[in-house]
């Protein structure tokens, strides 16, 4: 499988013809089924922009770029595992290792120390912590719950989908927090987060692993990481280390505070031995 190709490096693009691309390579699976007029709208530039596109990264038309993706069957979940079983071999595990060090090598050069700074302080001041984790997310949202629960911080996790996600976020207000996970493309769920946050005045943190969207533009607080390629499989080590990395500078932050509630929670672990044991 290979990934898709532009004539021209990403870099080079204007900003219109990145985020044409950005939204092609983060949703190569929805273009077969989508007009210029559709992608236009995603992608938020003219139908015009849009047509000129083709050409100027080495393809006709539109036609001709669904033709490529066709041939060569890009996106699925089944595609991307085959893709690394294929890659790997009998070798999966140092595979593995070798690409999740590369998604942190990346992710050390996208993430802005100076967000990650924010992200904290937002945090550490906030009444209340709401987490949408979509998807596989989930296990962060989970894991950043357990952390901050265990150091005496309060979390929220947001139902994943539905009318039910409106009922954690109508109880957020201007001295809570909402950090959601946003990866691929920007969800209905992402949508409604981002503008229920100008109404309820809660400040808004992204995990994203996009390099183009809305969601950056519209979020307070932005952290970068990196998944991987497009059709590769996509870990979730890099936005797990940042959840980690999260966790202990707000413990460092909290202080005493902090330390108070572990070793509370040390002395009932003992205390509580004979009847729940590890």
């Amino acid at each position: 499988m290979n990934k898709l190709e532009f004539e021209i490096p990403f870099n080079q693009m204007s900003k219109s013809q990145q985020r044409i691309a950005d939204f092609i390579v983060k949703s190569p699976e929805r273009i077969p089924f989508y007009t210029e007029e559709d992608i236009a709208t995603k992608a938020g530039v003219s139908i015009a922009t849009v047509s000129r596109f083709w050409r100027s990264v080495g393809y006709d038309n539109l036609k001709s770029f669904k033709k490529y993706l066709q041939e060569t069957q890009h996106s699925t979940p089944a595609r991307k595992m085959q893709h690394v079983l294929d890659k790997t071999e009998n070798e999966v595990v140092v595979q593995m290792i070798t690409s999740a060090a590369v998604n942190l090598e990346e992710t050390a050069k996208r993430i802005s120390l100076q967000a990650f700074d924010q992200a904290v302080e937002a945090l550490i001041v906030a009444d209340k912590i709401y987490v949408h984790g979509p998807g596989s997310t989930s296990c962060l949202s989970d894991l950043l719950r357990f952390r901050l629960n265990r150091i005496g911080m309060e979390v929220r996790i947001m139902a994943q989908s539905g009318h039910e996600l409106l009922e954690s976020l109508v109880h957020a207000g201007p001295n809570d927090v909402v950090l959601f996970f946003g990866f691929v493309r920007k969800s209905p769920e992402a949508t409604v987060i981002l503008d229920q946050a100008s109404e309820s005045g809660y400040t808004t943190i992204l995990i994203t692993d996009l390099l183009l969207s809305d969601m950056i533009d519209d979020s307070d607080i932005v952290l970068q990481v990196d998944r991987g390629d497009r059709d590769a499989f996509h870990s979730l080590v890099a936005p797990m280390t940042i959840v980690e990395s999260l966790s202990v500078s707000l413990a460092g932050q909290r202080g005493e505070s902090a330390m108070e509630k572990l070793q509370q929670l040390h002395a009932m672990r003992k205390h509580y031995a004979s009847l729940l044991p590890k």
